[in-house]
């Protein structure tokens, strides 16, 4: 069983006067995380629990009112004599799901407790606003290369690395470096869906993703948020996906898929909220400047990539994987810190640090990404951007490379996961 990083976190606020909502895609976990949630809660306490799909037609009519709702639990669990936790998976069906949750929140917070699942943040946040300090949010991401190694090789004792341990790291690169190598490109070619991960079958797992992003894409976002024209939102979709890492251009996008910059920018939102791509803005002082600037966009499951160009062989054919390997690594920093502070440096010379982190104020880590095996020197870009900002940490993402020098440090892109930046 895949061990997630989750469940103590979410267990901390079971029967506290709170809803829980996790959020993410769909097919990352969730719906297996809630019934984990509801197996603790039966066998560690005597409170009923009750799992409803708010997507299933034949539970529209106990979601239609609140009252129906509250009538279904009377009628059922003896509700409200008897304390309940409710599960209800992709709420965001629900029709006014905001108001639906507050107004039995309001009257029975101390009766029962909700625990939800969506897979559209920008249906969730628009809810979310008649849930402020009702709800307590867990973006519950998909299956990181940490957590699938650890599944594929049966370990239990993998610690979290600080930057400090170089000793500990090296050593724990030279005993498992050749497995690590392995599973990586297997990480990056299939993506981290969990049923992926269990799945050992390489053509089983084209169909079974093939399937997960056609449902994901047609039924959760074209369809349930009414996209107008379908032709251009997939065309963006194999645009974006053949540009990761590179700037967002909006006015060439709009004319190349002959659709007016307003419906670009709507669907470019829908995209991001929806968890399929994100942008990153330039670093900059100047807040004006920044918020003016072109951003930068990444891919959130790289297999998405490979389904919509049709390149489901490209990475174990690939020689260079810079670009997949600059996405994966942006993948594993929003593990690790929020995406609001994660940046990149560009000059009016076209000179660039992939990424920018914004540890705390004034506080930066410079982090390039040289997927080669021998030593890189320090770009210039990195020693210029210190002459503006002061020293900072630098780390180069390099592809078997390790080692520090003083606040320098080389790590391989395999390694990430498994260290705390």
């Amino acid at each position: 069983m895949i061990q997630r990083k989750y469940i103590e976190e979410i267990k901390f606020w079971l029967q506290k006067e709170k809803i829980i909502i996790l959020k993410w895609a769909r097919q990352v976990g969730k719906t297996t995380l809630m019934k984990k949630i509801e197996q603790y809660i039966q066998q560690e306490n005597l409170w009923k629990t009750l799992f409803l799909f708010a997507d299933k037609i034949d539970n529209q009519n106990i979601f239609s009112t609140p009252d129906n709702f509250l009538n279904y639990l009377k009628y059922n669990y003896n509700f409200p004599n008897e304390y309940i936790f409710v599960f209800i998976d992709e709420f965001q069906f629900i029709n006014n799901a905001g108001t639906f949750l507050k107004n039995i929140f309001d009257e029975y917070k101390d009766r029962l407790q909700i625990i939800v699942s969506g897979s559209s943040s920008l249906e969730i946040s628009k809810n979310s606003e008649f849930l402020t300090g009702r709800a307590i949010d867990f973006y519950i991401d998909r299956i990181s290369f940490r957590e699938f190694f650890i599944y594929r090789h049966n370990l239990t004792h993998i610690p979290v690395f600080e930057m400090s341990q170089h000793d500990e790291l090296k050593s724990f690169y030279a005993l498992f470096k050749q497995k690590l190598e392995h599973d990586f490109i297997s990480y990056l070619t299939y993506g981290w869906y969990p049923e992926i991960v269990v799945n050992k079958e390489n053509k089983s797992k084209e169909l079974i993703l093939s399937q997960i992003i056609e449902t994901y894409i047609q039924k959760d976002i074209i369809h349930f948020l009414k996209i107008e024209n379908i032709g251009a939102f997939n065309n963006l979709i194999k645009l974006l996906a053949s540009n990761i890492w590179n700037l967002v251009n909006i006015n060439e996008i709009s004319s190349t898929l002959n659709i007016s910059v307003q419906t670009v920018n709507k669907y470019l939102d829908i995209l991001e909220w929806t968890f399929v791509f994100s942008r990153i803005s330039p670093f900059f002082k100047n807040i004006r400047k920044e918020l003016s600037k072109m951003p930068k966009i990444y891919i959130e499951d790289i297999w998405i990539k490979n389904y919509s160009l049709r390149q489901f062989d490209s990475i174990t054919k690939k020689i260079d994987l810079w670009s997949e390997v600059e996405n994966f690594v942006y993948n594993e920093l929003t593990k690790q810190f929020e995406k609001k502070q994660i940046y990149f440096y560009r000059t009016v010379s076209k000179a660039e640090i992939d990424f920018v982190i914004e540890k705390s104020f004034e506080k930066y880590i410079l982090i390039e990404v040289k997927y080669r095996n021998k030593k890189i020197p320090v770009p210039v870009i990195m020693r210029n951007f210190e002459e503006s900002y002061g020293k900072h940490q630098k780390i180069i993402i390099t592809k078997e490379y390790l080692s520090q020098e003083d606040d320098l440090y080389y790590i391989p892109a395999v390694l990430l996961p498994f260290m705390k930046i």
